[in-house]
């Protein structure tokens, strides 16, 4: 029996790792995204009020998708609707297509699940912009110095952690997915089981 098959994983705990997106939040499952490989640091940034009282991000990315939805879901004519996302629509065919290449591009915006979520994202983007903006609110940021051996390893666990997602989305077990990795020296033990329990102490 091997180092991998003596860590057990039943059903209901598989269940909870790829399925319920309830027990992480998207910021701790994507630190990969916040890291700058130029200057080796990983970086955060974090919002405070013109009386230094620190501004929740995720509240404000929250509210706004609620905002985006309310506007959606109005049959009046509105500013939102008729103007900005068509912009943003525009924009990112546009821009996707210049800097990915059209094929590449056309991967994205041929799904209509992707294509919608990039939108929206993008007027999530326009209007926090305007939130801040409106409200005075300054932008700090956070910097850590991190290795490359860290980056690197954290880059393996990420594209593990892809590969295993994307399989269960397509019907495959993301266990035996994580198998052939470590099998084949992509990740190690300890980062498989990082994956399996669901740690993000990278950053």
């Amino acid at each position: 029996m091997s180092e991998f098959d003596e860590t057990d994983f039943d059903e209901d705990e598989m269940e909870e790792l790829f399925e319920d997106e309830n027990h992480i939040s998207p910021e701790e499952m994507f630190k990969m995204v916040m890291i700058n490989k130029v200057k080796g640091t990983t970086v955060h940034v974090e919002l405070f009020d013109k009386e230094g009282e620190k501004v929740a991000l995720p509240d404000v990315i929250e509210q706004l998708l609620e905002y985006i939805e309310t506007k959606l879901g109005n049959e009046d004519e509105n500013q939102f609707v008729d103007q900005i996302m068509p912009l943003m629509a525009q924009s990112l065919v546009s821009g996707l297509g210049r800097m990915l290449g059209l094929r590449h591009a056309a991967f994205f915006l041929s799904n209509e699940m992707s294509r919608v979520a990039l939108v929206n994202m993008m007027s999530i983007a326009f209007l926090l912009l305007k939130f801040v903006q409106q409200n005075d609110l300054v932008i700090e940021t956070f910097e850590e110095a991190i290795s490359e051996e860290e980056v690197e390893r954290i880059q393996r666990k990420a594209k593990a952690s892809s590969q295993a997602t994307m399989g269960s989305i397509l019907g495959l077990d993301p266990k035996e997915i994580l198998q052939n990795l470590v099998d084949q020296g992509e990740i190690d033990q300890e980062e498989y089981d990082a994956i399996m329990n669901g740690d993000d102490d990278d950053n």
